[in-house]
């Protein structure tokens, strides 16, 4: 018989283990840790169950194998989103080629700490292997690739083509006999390099890459009127580790595609100029570097041009810096759809038609937005249109026509921004998001510099807010944020008027007198080289050398391209 005193132990029980359910949840309990790297970069994924509360924190350091002293780098960002429920994030500015000792120290106030010291070495930076070396000629067909007898078209080449071999292309148009197919594979550190020998411009059309580890260098990839549409494509499964060095793309619409994927690619120093027009309005059809939700990527100091969008569709463990990006009917970097550890540093965007930095939407994160000046882009700075996560925004400088942000600012309370400048060229509020001012555990905005000229308000957030210390007395944010003024503060600053109008190369870097010298919040591992009492606001140090971006071409007008 069931009596009142085992139906009240029952209920006690009861409560006991749904207390321990409770404390469950919210308790981290670590599961499978990922790590991997680029040529300057190691990115970690840490799976976790539980910590519903959010609480959970991954303090990391660093140091070079061998080395004694550990450097301080960037908490990992908690990720509950998209299906992702893990603490990941990102280590920067590395060496190529070196190994490193990562120590992690998870803590959770309600219980599963611990500590774990990983290896990731990073990539090395390619360099020619030491094959054969062989000589190619513009033909159909013969020759053994010597001086005196040339190997006579890229089909005859490839028939002896062996991993490390170097193939010397010397002038003339390749594509003649239509698409080209790199097919023959080189290997890990010994790929297969098709180079321009030097005496003279080497042509093809339409090519593919369909094989690992394939070396482009040097070569124009041009395209007539009825044969613009793709440049360099891809073929299925993906090719792995492809290098593009040196190439120049001209009048293509989607100039390197990878259409079938690809992973590990090396895309530095090449000049794109698409087939858009920039003066007649915005095109959404065409990419410069199309890298089609694919991983690993290292894409840095190529000029990019006359495109719809610049650099599009990165996955994940990837770095894009140093690019030069402008005249674009576009965006400059979409990076919609990407996944963890997509790491954007040291751009500079011009003239974009449309906006400077996309993100929507994120299928993944953290994503690092670093040191890119975006140039008065026809619409937004960065466009935020729908699902937006953890993201380290800093030291940008992102000047707009009209508004830095026009619409769906509120997604901004998912990120991490420090240090950036928001400058509006016409008086125009900074933020606009509608009627939502709620904010929530992501948030953290804070040591950002702002000018909205003499607009009557300076953000819409859930309301009209007539200044920054409105802002700051709603949400607690911003709370160390200044208003700088750009008629003083900037050595130059150059903005003639909204696209397709041009806006010249510029470095938008502070003045002495600026009020956001030494106004910035320290970062370990991303502004450490900061002079002063503290780092400045922006994308350029005061003291620093002043960035390159893309390679040696100089602009003049939007249809007239000279290269040195």
């Amino acid at each position: 018989m069931i009596n009142r005193f085992s139906i009240n132990l029952y209920l006690l029980l009861l409560l006991l283990s749904a207390s321990k359910i409770v404390t469950a949840a919210n308790n981290t309990i670590t599961g499978t840790l990922e790590h991997y790297a680029t040529i300057y970069s190691i990115g970690v994924e840490w799976d976790i169950t539980g910590d519903d509360n959010h609480n959970a924190s991954v303090q990391v350091k660093y140091r070079k194998t061998g080395t004694d002293s550990w450097k301080d780098a960037q908490a990992l960002f908690r990720v509950d989103f998209q299906g992702y429920n893990m603490l990941a994030g990102s280590i920067f500015f590395l060496e190529p080629a070196t190994e490193y000792e990562i120590s992690l120290v998870l803590s959770d106030p309600d219980g599963g700490n611990q500590s774990q010291v990983i290896t990731q070495s990073t990539r090395n930076i390619p360099t020619l292997p030491n094959g054969n070396q062989y000589h190619v000629i513009v033909g159909t067909g013969g020759g053994d690739g010597t001086v005196a007898n040339p190997f006579k078209g890229i089909i005859a080449a490839q028939s002896q083509a062996q991993a490390g071999d170097i193939f010397l292309l010397h002038a003339g148009d390749y594509g003649t006999a239509g698409e080209v197919y790199f097919n023959k594979a080189g290997s890990f550190n010994n790929p297969i390099v098709w180079k321009s020998a030097g005496d003279g411009r080497v042509v093809l059309n339409k090519a593919r890459i369909a094989a690992d580890y394939i070396w482009l260098d040097g070569l124009n990839f041009e395209y007539d009127e009825s044969n613009s549409d793709f440049g360099l494509l891809t073929t299925s499964p993906g090719p792995v580790g492809a290098i593009l060095t040196n190439n120049y793309f001209f009048n293509c619409n989607k100039c390197i595609y990878l259409n079938q994927g690809g992973s590990n690619w090396y895309i530095v120093n090449n000049t794109i100029v698409g087939n858009n027009d920039p003066n007649t309005g915005s095109n959404f059809t065409g990419e410069g570097i199309e890298l089609n939700r694919t991983s690993g990527h290292t894409v840095a100091y190529n000029t990019i041009s006359k495109v719809a969008d610049g650099i599009s569709y990165p996955r994940s463990n990837v770095d894009i810096f140093n690019n030069e990006i402008f005249d674009t009917t576009d965006d400059g970097i979409e990076l919609d759809y990407g996944h963890n550890n997509v790491r954007v540093w040291r751009n500079r965007i011009s003239n974009a038609f449309n906006n400077g930095i996309s993100f929507q939407p994120m299928d993944g994160a953290p994503w690092y937005v670093l040191y890119n000046q975006v140039a008065a882009p026809g619409e937004d700075a960065l466009k935020l249109r729908t699902r937006i996560d953890r993201v380290l925004l800093a030291h940008n400088t992102l000047v707009a026509w009209s508004g830095p942000i026009s619409s769906s600012s509120i997604l901004l309370r998912n990120m991490k921004s420090r240090n950036n400048l928001w400058i509006s060229v016409q008086p125009r509020y900074i933020w606009e998001n509608g009627g939502d001012s709620s904010l929530n555990w992501k948030t953290d905005l804070d040591y950002d510099g702002f000018d909205w000229g003499n607009y009557t308000y300076a953000f819409k957030w859930g309301q009209r807010l007539t200044h920054l210390s409105d802002f700051q007395s709603l949400t607690a944010e911003e709370l160390n944020g200044i208003v700088i003024d750009r008629n003083s503060c900037f050595e130059e600053f150059n903005i003639p008027g909204p696209p397709p109008l041009a806006i010249p190369f510029q470095h938008i870097s502070l003045t002495s007198s600026c009020n956001a010298i030494d106004a910035a919040e320290y970062l370990p591992n991303i502004n450490d080289d900061y002079f002063g009492t503290a780092p400045d606001m922006g994308a350029l140090e005061r003291g620093n050398l002043l960035p390159n971006y893309g390679n040696d071409i100089i602009y003049k007008n939007s249809f007239e391209y000279t290269f040195e």
